[in-house]
């Protein structure tokens, strides 16, 4: 392995040209030779305005570095995760490790320094995520080590304090060991968008690959502290724990986990909708009983 080992660093975007702009700023101010990084995003069919912004950016602040930046334009919204496959299948030969990220994310100058000799302690470690936390509150984690329980399938954010093994992280900063995309063959297009990470990083488990959750480098992350509310995001998130569960969890664990999720989540789910919007929010009941009925029939993908 190279002193300096070759990176991806994979950026999905989408009318979104301020953060991804401070983004790539981050970015350039890296503390690593930028003759060694690549930095591929693939553009999901951005106003043209904000595409001219950003070409502006690369031309007047990134030119001159040493760095190779390469920009997709994509003429439809391919979401998150196949967003993601989509920068997996050109990483260069050459690169050791990918880094993907949310354009919304600020990265520290001092991120592979601290992670790559991680890495380099343990071949088995395939993923590492760093702490994330809230921009508005740098002090607070956003997003810790994740772990699922398979005979409930109840996911659980750790904050921990020291570097621990996981089942996930996060999706929007994981560096990932090359030969893992390549063994997994990159995201499950089936999730389009939400817990693509997950079943990610479950599948490397099942082919030996750790997951780990490193607090030690703090990353910035501009989210709300209670994600974002919409009806797609509602939809996909309860299609796809299921997808997850049939996918990934072992035979008994998926047969009492889908009961579970059945005769528990659901009716849960529709309790604490009405609670949240002090009454029947019934366009969101629908979306709640779409996403589980097409979870449950498997239909995959782009469904909203």
């Amino acid at each position: 392995m190279n002193a300096d080992p070759y990176l991806s660093i994979l950026i999905p975007t989408g009318n979104n040209e301020k953060d991804l702009i401070d983004c790539l700023d981050s970015i350039g101010h890296l503390d690593y030779p930028l003759d060694r990084i690549e930095v591929i995003i693939w553009d999901n069919n951005s106003r043209q305005e904000g595409k001219d912004k950003v070409k502006r950016f690369l031309a007047d602040i990134m030119d001159g570095k040493p760095i190779q930046v390469k920009l997709i334009k994509h003429d439809d919204n391919y979401g998150v995760y196949t967003s993601r496959d989509e920068l997996f299948r050109r990483i260069s030969p050459d690169a050791e490790f990918a880094l993907s990220i949310d354009d919304d994310v600020l990265l520290p100058p001092q991120l592979f320094k601290e992670l790559l000799p991680v890495f380099h302690r343990d071949n088995s470690i395939g993923i590492i995520g760093p702490r994330t936390v809230f921009d508005f509150a740098p002090s607070e984690t956003a997003h810790g080590a994740g772990m699922v329980n398979m005979w409930i399938g109840r996911y659980t954010d750790v904050d921990a304090k020291e570097a621990m093994e996981c089942d996930y992280v996060i999706g929007c900063c994981m560096l990932v060991r090359s030969d893992v995309i390549k063994e997994l063959g990159g995201f499950d297009r089936d999730y389009y968008t939400s817990h693509g990470e997950v079943d990610f990083c479950l599948k490397a488990k099942t082919r030996g690959y750790k997951t780990l959750y490193y607090p030690g480098v703090k990353v910035i992350h501009r989210v709300e502290r209670t994600g974002t509310k919409t009806p797609e995001r509602t939809y996909y998130v309860f299609r796809n724990k299921l997808l997850v569960i049939k996918k990934n969890f072992p035979f008994l664990q998926r047969l009492i986990s889908l009961t579970l999720y059945l005769l528990f989540w659901l009716p849960k789910s529709i309790i604490d909708s009405i609670r949240r919007n002090n009454g029947f929010d019934i366009q969101e009941i629908k979306i709640i009983l779409k996403a589980m009925t097409d979870g449950w029939l498997n239909r995959t993908g782009r469904r909203m």
